[in-house]
């Protein structure tokens, strides 16, 4: 919750510094991927080159990746992978890195693609047949996403896939290269 606060006001809970975007993202993938297993799912990286990110705040940014990417993990399906794509942002004039994180569990119901990142909001799932019904945490992983991207001047969206699933795509500015 204070990291919420700390972030919805705009103050950085750590030092500013040059962040390599791509080796965090590897070691947050590592270590999803390495609990996924424990319930017979997977998560899979695919990333093109390093992005770094200029004056980041890099607990914010790890917060914001861990929380989307633990979150398609907790939702997929066993026997499934989570997805996560690390690229330049081709439709960007400024150079920014485009972050995709893909489940294959259940996704949302269209009206609450953008209400998922407001703070306790939560999606009671319906049963899905491949997977468990969720309801389990406490509605701010999402909420702090969305505000350590903002605070980076970046942006956020949700929408779903189909047959099935749900993809989380974060864009954030980086340094030129």
């Amino acid at each position: 919750m204070l990291t919420l606060s700390r972030l919805e006001a705009g103050i950085s809970s750590s030092e500013r510094e040059n962040v390599n975007l791509t080796q965090l993202i590897q070691e947050i993938v590592a270590d999803g991927n390495f609990e996924a297993q424990g319930s017979g799912k997977s998560v899979r990286l695919e990333a093109s080159e390093d992005f770094f990110i200029e004056k980041a705040d890099q607990l914010a940014l790890r917060s914001a990746c861990e929380n989307i990417i633990r979150n398609a993990i907790r939702h997929t399906r066993p026997g499934t992978a989570v997805d996560v794509l690390l690229r330049k942002d081709q439709s960007s004039l400024l150079p920014q890195v485009c972050l995709c994180v893909r489940d294959c569990g259940p996704g949302v119901p269209q009206e609450f693609l953008v209400p998922i990142f407001q703070p306790f909001f939560r999606v009671k799932s319906t049963p899905d047949p491949g997977g468990p019904s969720h309801t389990k945490g406490n509605g701010l992983g999402l909420a702090i996403a969305y505000e350590a991207v903002r605070l980076h001047k970046g942006s956020i969206v949700a929408s779903n896939l189909s047959p099935s699933g749900l993809e989380i795509e974060m864009r954030i500015p980086t340094s030129p290269s």
